[in-house]
């Protein structure tokens, strides 16, 4: 028979085995599940053939914009430097528009609503309007504001605003005789610098633009 001293220290070193163990099983499972965590929430980087399947083309070198002068929805200037220091998602269309405006604007809604609060403030998502004579400033206000009222209205005269547009590369004819404005359904990327980075092409899906945009705010340089 074993004396009681050596059971107890067999006893002893089980239980301290069982804790080392328990321990480790601890750690382990706290580290994976931390970097499970981790990888989850880091943007991914996607490649420029990646990005073209998003239906994103980045321009090899980005164009500058030429100074501008146009409104915002609270009749506040709005030029060249209103698109520095912040990315800009800029979607040219009319507040008349009977679906492909509202469809693009609530896409975009969607998407920056799901963006981590930190996130937000690397972006601006600005509607410019191709219908001036009714767009006036109070009424991009308040279309705008349906959406998100962090999103930027902007208008301004016809020809600044045909300017403007034909800097980004964006086609558009004014409604004429009673017609409504037909415009391109692109969103245009201008980066924290203030040039035309890419342009995004539809259709639009709020999880496809989410993971874009962190992806470009992330890989750029500046």
């Amino acid at each position: 028979m074993m004396p009681a001293s050596t059971n107890d220290n067999r006893d002893k070193k089980i239980k301290r085995n069982i804790r080392l163990v328990v321990v480790g099983v601890i750690v382990f499972s706290t580290l994976t599940m931390a970097a499970l965590i981790n990888k989850l929430s880091t943007p991914r980087i996607l490649n420029k053939h990646e990005l073209r399947d998003y239906g994103v083309i980045v321009l090899d070198d980005p164009r500058p914009i030429l100074p501008f002068e146009l409104q915002d929805h609270s009749a506040q200037p709005f030029g060249l430097e209103q698109l520095q220091g912040r990315w800009s998602v800029l979607f040219f269309g009319f507040t008349h528009c009977g679906d492909i405006c509202p469809a693009t604007m609530a896409v975009l809604a969607k998407t920056y609503a799901e963006l981590p609060e930190k996130e937000k403030q690397a972006f601006d998502v600005v509607l410019v309007s191709v219908d001036p004579a009714r767009d006036t400033p109070a009424v991009m206000a308040q279309y705008v504001s349906g959406f998100n009222q962090d999103f930027v209205g902007v208008t301004g005269n016809a020809g600044d605003l045909i300017n403007f547009a034909s800097q980004l590369s964006v086609p558009y004819r004014p409604g004429l005789q009673g017609e409504e404005p037909q415009h391109s359904g692109n969103l245009v990327l201008v980066n924290p610098r203030g040039e035309i980075h890419g342009f995004i092409k539809p259709p639009f899906a709020h999880g496809s633009l989410r993971v874009v945009w962190r992806s470009l705010k992330n890989s750029f340089a500046g």
